[in-house]
């Protein structure tokens, strides 16, 4: 179980967060608005498990945006679940998300933020990679968080990503890089790998950003 200091809220941590990293004063209403749909929409479907303030605020918002300066142009979040990375990202950035996921109900959350919250930079698609591949859609950034291992993560973010474009793939210290075969099948190889902690906390994380050649 993750540890969060007893006189600092997890909102207060990622606020604190957003003040460092962006100048938009309204981002911290947007996000008290989107906690109020998360909780609303999780008590009847159940997206996620996460009940807390505390934890939502660091295991899905600023656990999500951490990396956002690797994102980058037209983006796809691959198995996007109730939306994380893809919501928080679309709120703190101008870039175009597409949520994917092939459970359609796990969209809802999605849904309700492109009408409520009026994020018009975010879409979700109920459908699965690979099909969507087929269909010939290619985006700059391609992100998957919590989805598998590194080679399974690349087998469905990769067909998607454009030649030159980027895959970020959120994952824990203990993950090791792709195999060789793996990149080589798929035409990507590893540019950078970033690991850090998520403050006040001792949530080690690991970035892998992999560019399709």
């Amino acid at each position: 179980m993750e540890k969060y200091p007893d006189n600092i809220s997890g909102k207060q941590t990622f606020c604190s967060f957003l003040r460092k990293n962006f100048t938009d004063d309204g981002l911290i209403t947007k996000f008290e608005a989107l906690t109020k749909l998360y909780f609303e929409v999780n008590s009847i479907i159940n997206i996620s498990a996460l009940r807390t303030e505390d934890d939502v605020y660091i295991k899905h918002y600023l656990d999500s945006i951490y990396p956002y300066k690797y994102f980058n142009g037209r983006c796809c979040d691959v198995g996007c679940g109730g939306g994380f990375p893809c919501l928080p990202l679309a709120i703190v950035t101008d870039l175009e998300f597409v949520g994917l996921d092939s459970v359609g109900k796990k969209l809802t959350l999605i849904n309700r933020c492109t009408k409520e919250l009026k994020l018009k930079n975010i879409s979700a698609v109920h459908a699965r990679a690979e099909d969507l591949a087929k269909h010939g859609k290619s985006f700059d950034t391609v992100c998957a968080r919590a989805v598998s291992d590194v080679d399974k993560s690349l087998s469905f973010c990769a067909p998607l990503a454009k030649q030159g474009g980027k895959i970020v793939l959120y994952k824990t210290q203990n993950d090791c890089k792709a195999k060789n075969s793996t990149e080589n099948k798929l035409n990507v190889r590893l540019i950078q790998t970033e690991d850090y902690t998520l403050p006040n906390t001792d949530i080690k994380r690991r970035v892998f950003i992999y560019e399709k050649l």
